[in-house]
């Protein structure tokens, strides 16, 4: 009896198979753009980010930095600015935390480097990204002690070709 059934499931689950697959030839869609606005606002204060392939910096630019150009390295940037014009900066006790995560939820916490470029405190660190292989990066900055937490998360795939 268990012989019999066998062929028939068989025969069922390539029927099934077959009508997953359907006959519609349309194209595959074009994955949406990337739309990540780059900063967030909370209070008085903004913080920007990106993160940008080490690649397509110039590489004066990643030498002032004493960064190594690798092809399968990106440069997460995080800077901390208020949004009204007159106010001041933030003060040292300023603090930035990234983390990477991969698709499969492994989380590494990035060593951010604190640089103040033309009075704005700016932290830099280096990314390992793989190629069409999603990268999420979450931040946390507080520009100040009694100032509100900004969170930010973007999610990047790359092409290393």
């Amino acid at each position: 009896m268990r012989r019999r059934r066998l062929p028939r499931l068989a025969f069922a689950a390539a029927l099934v198979c077959l009508a997953a697959c359907g006959r519609g030839s349309e194209p595959v869609p074009k994955a949406p753009p990337y739309t990540d606005p780059g900063f967030v606002e909370a209070g008085a204060w903004r913080m920007d980010y990106a993160l940008t392939m080490l690649r397509d910096l110039p590489s004066a630019i990643a030498g002032i930095y004493g960064i190594e150009q690798r092809p399968n390295l990106a440069l997460l940037t995080v800077t901390l600015a208020p949004t009204d014009t007159q106010a001041e900066l933030p003060d040292a006790a300023a603090a930035v935390e990234a983390t990477a995560i991969t698709l499969t939820g492994e989380r590494t916490t990035l060593l951010l480097e604190r640089r103040d470029e033309a009075d704005v405190p700016t932290w830099l660190a280096s990314v390992e990204v793989r190629h069409r292989v999603p990268i999420t990066i979450e931040i946390r900055a507080r520009a100040t002690a009694d100032a509100p937490e900004l969170r930010a998360r973007l999610t990047r795939e790359f092409r290393l070709e």
